[in-house]
C-alpha cells in the first residue's frame, strides 16, 4: 500500500503509527509506503506552452481546452519521487491522506493526474482533521472512504484554480497591454484593492460634524454609592445638534429622582475561543504589531523547529472529539509546572461536553492551534510572545464562561430621562485567569458596549440629581485598514448593499497574510504607521477597473458571489467564467496617466524599474526597458540577505544602503557591509567595521 501526505510532519506521524523506517524522502518497510508533498508540487503551464503566439502578451484570451501542469523547480526532486511511487503502486492499494480539505483533495489529484492513474477503484480517502495519535492514524485508515466519494470537492478545487489562473493570466496581460507595462491582477487581491481604496477615499471625503452628549451624575447623600446617566429624548437618541438642552436640563441639579424602570438580565460571556492562523496574527498585530507575514514566519518555526505548537495554518478554532484525552495531558503537564494552569483546571470543561471547544461538524482540515510543549530557552523574544499567546488562549478556552448581571435602569427628573447602565460580576469564570489587559480577547462581549460602572448597592429610592454637564463631540471617519483589520474584513467582507446580506469571504486563512504583502510589491498600496494606504497608482489601476468590462473584479460582493456559484456548480462556474473573458478582453482598457511615488529609476538607462517574480519563483526589481534591450535588474536575495525596495532605491539613485549582515561562505562568520553601485551598475561591498 502507498500512503499520500500533503507534508513531511504528517508522514512522519504515518510512519509513527505504522511502525515505517524513514528513507530519503519516503518512508517503508517493505510493504507499506508512506510518501509526502511539500505543498503543491506542480504549478500551471504559461501560456505560451499552449501556443508559441502567446509568448506576445498582447495575444488573448488564452482559453486551454485541457489544464496542463509542471514541476514547481524549487521542490521537484520530490515532486519525482511522488510520481514514481505512485506508478510504482499503480495497480496496488493507495490512501490519500493530504489535508482534509478542497486544497488537500487537489494537491493529490494533480499527483495522480500527472503519474497517469485514472483507475480510482484502489484508492481510499483519510479525511481526518485531528491530531494525528497512534489511534487516530489507526481508525482513520479503516474508515477510509473510496476516493470518489469527494469528486465534487476534486471539481471545485480545480474550478477555483482554473479561475484565478484564467483572470491572472487574462486580465493581467489585457491592462498591462493598454497601459504599457506589467499591472498585475487577481480574482481576490484586485477586489481587495477596491475595497482598500474606497476606504481610503471614505476617510479623505469625510466631513467631520459637531454633535452633544449630556450627562448627569446622581447620588443619595455624600459618601453613598452614586451613578451616572446619558440623557436621552425622543425615540432613545442621546446625540443632538447642538446644546441647547443644557439650559433646561441644568434646572434638574438637587430635584429628587423617580425610576421609570430597572431591569436585570443574567448573562454570560463564554471564554474566547483557541486561535486559528488570522485570529493569532490579529492579535498579534494588535499587541505587539507584527505583520501577518511575520507571526506566520515564527509559528512556522515554534511548529517545525521547536515543535511546541501544532500545524500553524489551521482554519479551525475547535478540536476534534478524539482529542479529548490529548488535550487533557497537555493541560495537566503544563498545570505540573505553571500554578495558572492548576488553577484553571479548577474552573476548566475539557471533556466532550463542551462543544464550544470539541466539535466535529466545525472542525475543518486541522483542529485548533494549540502548545504541544514548553517553549525552549534558546527562543528569541519574538518567538516568545508569540507562543505566550497561543499558551494563554489555550489556558482560558476551556474555562468556564464570565456571568454577570446586566442593569439598566431608566430615571426621570422634570421630565427628563436618563439612561443609566452597569453590570455586577456573579461569576468571572475565564476571566479569573486573565494575568493582565494584554490577553483580553478582542472578541466581542456583550457588556463591552455598556458602562462599566457597578450598581450595587444604590438607594434607588433616594437618589437625587447632583450636576449636569454637556459633552462636544465630534462624528469620526472610518479607520484605515491595518493588517488585523484587513484580515478581519476578508474573513466577514462588508457589502455596500444591505440587499445582499452576509457575503463570503476573500481568500482562505492559509492565503490571506499573502495578499497585502502582494499588492505592495505591485506598488499598488503602502503602509504608514501601520495603516494600510492606496497609492496613486493602485488609485489609477483600480479605477480603470471600475469603469471597464471587467469591473466585476473590483466589486467585492460580485467577486464572493462567484465563490457561491462554484460551490454550487464547478462545472457550470468554469464554462462561465471563459465566457466572461472571453467577452470583455474584446473591448477597449482606457487607463489614466500612471502615477507612483518614490519611482525607482534604472541606473543604466533611467527607465522605470519594476518588481516582479520570475517563472521559478524568484523576485527581481527589473528595467521596465526590457523590450528595447536593457536587461538590467537587481535580484531581491543578494549573497543570502534580502534587499528592500528602499535598498535598492538608494542603489539606484547613486546612494549607500545601511550597513547589512551578511554570512561569509568560506569562515561561517558574520559581517556587516554597506552596498552601492559601480560605474557598471554591479553591486559592490563596502565593509563596516
Amino acid at each position: 500500500m502507498l500512503i499520500l501526505t500533503e507534508k513531511s510532519s504528517v508522514a512522519n506521524d504515518f510512519a509513527l503509527a505504522l511502525n515505517c523506517p524513514k528513507k530519503q524522502g519516503y518512508y517503508s518497510d517493505g510493504g507499506t509506503e508512506i510518501v509526502y508533498c511539500v505543498g503543491h508540487l506542480f504549478r500551471l503551464q504559461d501560456p505560451d506552452f499552449y501556443d508559441a503566439r502567446f509568448k506576445s502578451w498582447k495575444e488573448i484570451p488564452c482559453i486551454p481546452q485541457k489544464f496542463s501542469y509542471d514541476f514547481n523547480q524549487s521542490t521537484k526532486a520530490q515532486g519525482k519521487l511522488v510520481l514514481e511511487l505512485l506508478k510504482k503502486h499503480k495497480s496496488d492499494s493507495i490512501l490519500i491522506a493530504t489535508d482534509a480539505d478542497r486544497e488537500g483533495e487537489i494537491i493529490a489529484r494533480e499527483c495522480l493526474e500527472l503519474s497517469g492513474i485514472t483507475d480510482f477503484s484502489k484508492i481510499k480517502r483519510f479525511w481526518v482533521s485531528q491530531a494525528l495519535t497512534k489511534a487516530v492514524v489507526q481508525e482513520g485508515i479503516r474508515n477510509a472512504k473510496p476516493l470518489s466519494d469527494y469528486n465534487i470537492l476534486g471539481k471545485n478545487g480545480f474550478a477555483r484554480q482554473h479561475a484565478d489562473w484564467l483572470c491572472g493570466m487574462n486580465f493581467t496581460r489585457y491592462v498591462s497591454v493598454a497601459a504599457n507595462r506589467k499591472l498585475s491582477i487577481g480574482r481576490v487581491k484586485t477586489a481587495l484593492l477596491s475595497a482598500i481604496e474606497t476606504r481610503c477615499s471614505q476617510i479623505e471625503n469625510f466631513r467631520s460634524e459637531k454633535y452633544f452628549e449630556f450627562y448627569a451624575d446622581f447620588g443619595a447623600k455624600r459618601f453613598a454609592p452614586a451613578c451616572k446617566g446619558i440623557y436621552i429624548g425622543d425615540d432613545n437618541k442621546s446625540q443632538f445638534k447642538d446644546n441647547s438642552y443644557v439650559t433646561s436640563l441644568k434646572t434638574d441639579i438637587d430635584k429628587q429622582v423617580i425610576v421609570k424602570e430597572n431591569r436585570t438580565e443574567t448573562k454570560e460571556t463564554p471564554a474566547p475561543q483557541l486561535y486559528n492562523l488570522n485570529a493569532l496574527q490579529k492579535e498579534a498585530f494588535k499587541y505587539y504589531g507584527f505583520s501577518a507575514d511575520e507571526t506566520l514566519s515564527i509559528i512556522q518555526k515554534l511548529y517545525e523547529e521547536y515543535k511546541c505548537v501544532s500545524y500553524p495554518r489551521t482554519p479551525s478554532k475547535v478540536m476534534g472529539s478524539g482529542n479529548v484525552e490529548l488535550v487533557r495531558k497537555i493541560y495537566q503537564d503544563f498545570a505540573g509546572r505553571h500554578a495558572d494552569f492548576s488553577e484553571a483546571l479548577k474552573i476548566s470543561d475539557i471533556s466532550l461536553n463542551n462543544k464550544r471547544c470539541f466539535n466535529d461538524a466545525k472542525l475543518e482540515a486541522h483542529h485548533a492551534l494549540i502548545p504541544l510543549k514548553e517553549l525552549p530557552s534558546m527562543a528569541n523574544e519574538k518567538e516568545r510572545q508569540i507562543f505566550n499567546l497561543i499558551l494563554s488562549r489555550f489556558k482560558i478556552a476551556f474555562a468556564r464562561p464570565y456571568i454577570y448581571n446586566k442593569q439598566t435602569v431608566f430615571l426621570e427628573v422634570n421630565n427628563n430621562t436618563y439612561k443609566v447602565s452597569g453590570s455586577q460580576p456573579i461569576d468571572k469564570g475565564w476571566k479569573k485567569l486573565i494575568p493582565s489587559e494584554t490577553f483580553r480577547s478582542n472578541e466581542k462581549e456583550d457588556n463591552e458596549s455598556e458602562e462599566n460602572q457597578s450598581l450595587e448597592n444604590i438607594d434607588w429610592s433616594n437618589l437625587f440629581c447632583t450636576s449636569v454637564e454637556e459633552v462636544e463631540k465630534w462624528t469620526r471617519p472610518p479607520k484605515y485598514f491595518n493588517e488585523a483589520s484587513i484580515l478581519s474584513f476578508m474573513e466577514n467582507p462588508k457589502s455596500e448593499d444591505e440587499e445582499k446580506g452576509k457575503l463570503v469571504g476573500l481568500g482562505t486563512q492559509a492565503t490571506r497574510h499573502t495578499f497585502i504583502p502582494e499588492l505592495a510589491e505591485n506598488g499598488y498600496i503602502k503602509i504608514e504607521k501601520k495603516n494600510i494606504l492606496v497609492t496613486p497608482l493602485g488609485r489609477t489601476v483600480i479605477k480603470a477597473v471600475r469603469n471597464s468590462s471587467i469591473k466585476t473584479l473590483a466589486d467585492v460582493s460580485e467577486t464572493t458571489n462567484w465563490e457561491k456559484e462554484l460551490d454550487d456548480n464547478p462545472e457550470l462556474f468554469e464554462i462561465n467564467l471563459k465566457n466572461f473573458v472571453t467577452r470583455a478582453v474584446k473591448f477597449p482598457f482606457n487607463i489614466d496617466k500612471l502615477q507612483e511615488e518614490n519611482q525607482i529609476l534604472c541606473p543604466l538607462c533611467r527607465k522605470p524599474m519594476y518588481f516582479g517574480t520570475t517563472k521559478n519563483g524568484y523576485k527581481n526589481w527589473y528595467c521596465s526597458a526590457y523590450k528595447e534591450g536593457c536587461q538590467y535588474k537587481i535580484w531581491e536575495n543578494y549573497k543570502n540577505t534580502k534587499l528592500s525596495q528602499k535598498d535598492v532605491s538608494a542603489l539606484c539613485s547613486g546612494k549607500h544602503t545601511g550597513a547589512k549582515s551578511f554570512i561569509s561562505q568560506k569562515t561561517g562568520n558574520e559581517y556587516k557591509a554597506k552596498l552601492f553601485l559601480d560605474s557598471k551598475g554591479e553591486i559592490q561591498l563596502e565593509f563596516v567595521k
